[in-house]
């Protein structure tokens, strides 16, 4: 049996080196992780029609509160492990790591009663009309089945690359994904399954995904494991672990409502083509922005494990190398959008008056798309240091506190009716970007005087 790797790595080796041979996995896992949903869309659009596409981005917004809620427990996870690795605790890290798998547990289970039970009321405030419902209900229901293997993935995936086993947690997701991109045209058009393929496709997948995890755990091929007498839930553990990550549901969640709160806007002023123009772009945009993730998912274990080593100075240095590759990122994804927005959108359909109206969503929100880099490192930055409420503030701050408003008002105060939803993104974007770029430089100061980098 091959032994575990050791985490003292993440306060040793040379900082650029680290960074890249973390986040380029994290990287090849999130491009996949975000082409195989674009696939999903593909493979739904050519074999069920227009009206799929538009029912998968109704559903779109709730499962993206489920993320939410598994993103909580696998965030707040990894940085408590990190840290724990960081003062070479094993014990408090084994303690972690099994109380995040029951939490995430019992949280997966109550979601899927309330789906079950609510599915009517849950489409409906997501913003789906008469034309969507029937669509849309057969992608849900079918759907409910992958919550608890969706979180339980993302939470080994994060629990991976949180001791520093960063290709284990790439495999971990690229199970998930390449397993979906196969059996999509499967189920769809040799099955003859529609869009209750490409859910079961995603069922599926990631059940696969979580059985390799577990393997891999209980197989003590990890540098943690769960210990029969950590199995009691512990409240101060799974609260620690709530406290961190719930900036990572606050952000999913915003998300969530943003695009409840979005769906439900276009349905009154632009109906039907607005609702799918708006899925459309959704799913091209993640393709960049997943990449981006990637590297924060490279950032994170690096800051978590240094913080709780006491050396600052490699914090410093690997947020410096994380903001240069994250905006290099986004200033292709800007560029991309401006140039070349027609030959994205007909990937997905061919229907000219969907084309126009997504053409001209996606270069609004991809104009700005360059600042996302910093957003996004700023609030990883806090979290991989355990610092809740500015974790909390930067991850809702350009959707919750700037965006959802702007969508609100902007259509309503002014003349420009539908225009109004889309101007809002390039305004979000950047009035986050300079408040986070004033958050971010106070940390930085107190990291090149050697000091904790929060007060």
């Amino acid at each position: 049996m091959k032994a575990p790797r050791d985490s003292h790595f993440l306060g040793t080796e040379k900082i650029n080196k680290l960074l890249f041979s973390l986040s380029m996995p994290a990287f090849i896992a999130m491009v996949v992780s975000g082409i195989y949903p674009i696939v999903d869309t593909i493979f739904v659009g050519k074999g069920v029609g227009a009206l799929a596409i538009g029912a998968i981005g109704i559903v779109y917004p709730i499962q993206t509160m489920y993320t939410a809620f598994a993103q909580m427990v696998s965030i707040g996870c990894a940085s408590a492990l990190s840290r724990s690795l960081g003062e070479k605790n094993n014990e408090r890290a084994n303690q972690i790591t099994t109380n995040a798998y029951i939490l995430t547990l019992i949280i997966s289970l109550l979601l899927m009663v309330i789906s079950f039970f609510f599915a009517d009321k849950l489409l409906y405030l997501s913003g789906s009309n008469e034309e969507l419902i029937p669509q849309a209900k057969k992608y849900f229901f079918v759907g409910i089945w992958a919550i608890p293997f969706n979180a339980l993935a993302l939470l080994a995936s994060a629990v991976f690359r949180a001791e520093g086993n960063i290709k284990i947690s790439m495999v971990t997701v690229l199970i998930g994904a390449l397993f979906n991109i196969a059996l999509d045209p499967l189920f769809i058009f040799i099955f003859h399954l529609g869009i209750t393929g490409a859910a079961w496709a995603t069922v599926i997948s990631q059940a696969l995904a979580t059985a390799f995890s577990l393997f891999f755990i209980l197989s003590h091929r990890s540098v943690v494991k769960f210990e029969r007498r950590f199995l009691l839930p512990n409240v101060k553990v799974m609260t620690s672990i709530i406290s961190v990550g719930f900036s990572a549901f606050a952000r999913n969640a915003a998300s969530s409502l943003f695009a409840l709160i979005t769906n439900a806007t276009l349905r009154n002023l632009g109906g039907t083509v607005a609702l799918t123009a708006f899925g459309t772009v959704n799913r091209i945009i993640s393709l960049f922005f997943l990449p981006i993730m990637g590297i924060n998912q490279g950032l994170q274990p690096i800051a978590s494990y240094n913080y709780g080593a006491k050396q600052p100075e490699r914090i410093r240095q690997v947020v410096k190398l994380a903001l240069i590759y994250t905006t290099l990122i986004g200033a292709i994804g800007s560029v991309t959008g401006f140039l070349f927005p027609h030959f994205l959108i007909k990937l997905f359909t061919k229907d000219a008056d969907l084309i126009s109206q997504a053409t001209f969503v996606l270069r609004l929100q991809l104009l700005f798309f360059w600042t996302i880099g910093l957003q996004t490192v700023a609030s990883t930055f806090y979290q991989a240091l355990g610092r809740a409420m500015p974790a909390l503030f930067l991850s809702i701050l350009r959707q919750f506190i700037i965006l959802i408003p702007l969508i609100l008002l902007l259509p309503r105060f002014t003349n420009l009716g539908l225009n109004g939803v889309w101007y809002a993104f390039p305004i979000s974007d950047f009035t986050a970007f300079l408040i986070c770029a004033l958050v971010l430089w106070k940390a930085w100061h107190h990291l090149k005087k050697n000091e904790s980098p929060v007060k």
